[in-house]
């Protein structure tokens, strides 16, 4: 994600590759400079219309201190030629993208999926773009378009919501509390206004002394697979401010706790405890009464296991 308003960028090819990669920097507002020997039509007519700049001409290292590129992208079929590339513009330290060469390449472009305002990317490390547009496929039934107005509403709310409350965590918790109610419902079914009506009787009624108390969790993890969580489960460990996982907790279940919350390891092996079980009752406590939602992430089934 770079923002490029009016940041040079530079494509060096003129064939389909070349237009894809300009259709996207066009939509970022960057100021495009394309360089290739021969130019197809499609961006021939967008230099008409005043999108880009061309320049009918072969690669040469000079144009590189003409302007201040923010970023290269390089879409020849001239290996020999990208490699070149690649290394002018490292020595010159500008960021190059060479498609289809992975090993030249210092960012890539994922597959996205655009609702609005929100931008979903879905990236493999360039090992495969064909299953990273086979994801994005499926993000797309499950994402409809309305999400762009969802984003919209909520973008429009959030500075005066945010000056009603006077505790910045509120904040959090009151757009978490919106986010899971009846609020999405009505703007995905087309019904904007009731929605925002929604959300000021919501703000209003909002009571951040209550909102504001800590809670304690105990969640249990499974047998270690993550697709085999609950979804409240999952829910609750997105919201979690402080979470306290044992030994049987899978790392890939522990990846999936919300990333600024505290990770605190309680875990336990016979005769050797990380924590004694009074210590982690204590801290339970004691993070609650700070206001904070406590995630107790028990491996397996919490009844059985959970002291």
């Amino acid at each position: 994600f770079f923002k490029l308003d009016n940041q040079n960028c530079l494509i060096i090819g003129g064939g389909d590759v070349a237009e894809r990669k300009v259709d996207l920097l066009i939509k970022a507002n960057a100021n495009i400079t394309l360089i290739a020997p021969e130019i197809s039509d499609y961006l021939l007519n967008l230099e008409k219309e005043k999108k880009i700049s061309c320049q009918k001409e072969k690669y040469d290292k000079k144009i590189l201190d003409s302007k201040k590129f923010k970023f290269i992208v390089v879409a020849t079929n001239d290996k020999e030629l990208n490699v070149q590339i690649a290394d002018d513009a490292r020595k010159s330290n500008i960021l190059i993208n060479v498609v289809d060469q992975t090993d030249l390449c210092d960012f890539i472009f994922p597959s996205i999926l655009e609702r609005g305002p929100i931008t979903v990317a879905v990236s493999t490390g360039g090992s495969s773009p064909v299953l990273a547009r086979m994801l994005r496929t499926k993000l797309e039934t499950m994402i409809p378009g309305s999400y762009g107005r969802l984003a919209k509403i909520v973008s429009e709310n959030r500075v005066p919501i945010r000056k009603k409350l006077k505790n910045s965590k509120s904040n959090r918790i009151f757009w978490e509390q919106m986010l899971n109610s009846k609020f999405v419902e009505l703007v995905l079914s087309g019904q904007d206004e009731e929605a925002v009506a929604y959300l000021k009787s919501e703000i209003d009624s909002f009571d951040e002394e209550v909102k504001n108390k800590g809670e304690v969790y105990i969640v249990g993890a499974g047998p270690g697979d993550p697709d085999l969580l609950t979804f409240r489960a999952l829910r609750l460990m997105q919201q979690a401010d402080v979470a306290l996982y044992d030994r049987l907790v899978h790392p890939s279940i522990i990846d999936l706790i919300r990333r600024d919350a505290k990770k605190i390891y309680v875990g336990k092996q016979r005769d050797i405890h990380a924590v004694r079980q009074e210590e982690i009752n204590q801290l339970l406590v004691k993070y609650a009464k700070e206001g904070k939602r406590v995630l107790r992430l028990k491996g397996g089934d919490r009844f059985i296991f959970g002291r």
